[in-house]
């Protein structure tokens, strides 16, 4: 696998964890809500990231904080893939510019 499509991949479950924190957060104040977690596991062939599990927590309630670091560092990784997407693709142009 290549490391674009590693990112690829890891920005679509990035994207499972983001839309997780997102609801949590959004149901705060929501009586009984048990929050979101999501578990990673690695790709295929031991390369790469997907979701391995969305589960509930058990008890009721969302700590806003660990909501907060996970959303930033979730953030962080999804932007560092990105930019491994972009590199990847600049530098498919250029090869094939220099093809033609």
């Amino acid at each position: 696998m290549s490391d674009a499509s590693s990112s690829v991949q890891a920005l679509g479950a990035l994207g499972v964890s983001l839309n997780a924190t997102a609801h949590n957060i959004a149901n705060v104040s929501t009586e009984g809500y048990r929050s979101l977690r999501t578990d990673f596991a690695d790709g295929p062939g031991g390369q790469g990231v997907v979701v391995a599990n969305v589960s509930r927590a058990q008890q009721p309630g969302v700590d806003v904080a660990t909501q907060m670091v996970g959303l930033m560092e979730t953030s962080q990784a999804y932007s560092a893939n990105v930019t491994m997407v972009r590199a990847a693709d600049e530098t498919t142009g250029v090869l094939l510019n220099a093809i033609a």
